[in-house]
């Protein structure tokens, strides 16, 4: 049998292998991955939780969650920082010490938003799930980001 044939075979194997082992799991991977759960009670959003979970909140519950000193976290690439951000919020391109800034702000369990550039922006999702992986509880994604945030008129904030 030639190298490619061995290829092949040993990558048709693989897969085969995988496959029946994620359909014997109890937990098994799901095949797609599911859309983001979409919340706007409040009370629900900032209860502490034990299961890792994101979720999406929109203009209006961002807002609220403002109000009450919820954190939020830029995932915008520092050079679009330069227009602002949402008062208060934290970013920073260097991941191990984003991780630090808000374990020491907040811990690993309260909630917090992540936000991007607008809803087609799919940095908030991507950091959103690097968290989680990293150990954080309960983040909130809004989805209008930025764009939302500013077409709303609501105050933002300059660094220099």
């Amino acid at each position: 049998m030639d190298y490619k044939k061995q290829i092949v075979v040993i990558i048709s194997f693989s897969i085969f292998i995988g496959v029946l082992s994620n359909l014997i799991r109890t937990k098994s991977i799901p095949w797609v991955a599911q859309d983001i759960e979409i919340v706007s009670n409040n009370d629900e959003l900032l209860r502490v939780v034990f299961d890792p979970q994101i979720r999406e909140v929109d203009l209006k519950t961002a807002k609220q969650l403002h109000k009450t000193g919820v954190l939020f976290v830029d995932a915008r690439a520092e050079e679009y920082l330069v227009n602002g951000m949402i008062p208060g919020a934290i970013a920073n391109d260097d991941f191990e010490m984003l991780l630090e800034q808000i374990d020491f702000l907040i811990g690993y369990e309260k909630g917090f938003v992540v936000y991007c550039s607008d809803d087609d922006c799919g940095s908030s999702e991507e950091l959103a799930y690097e968290l989680q992986e990293n150990g954080f509880m309960n983040i909130l994604v809004f989805k209008g980001g930025w764009k939302s945030w500013t077409e709303a008129g609501l105050e933002i904030e300059i660094h220099e």
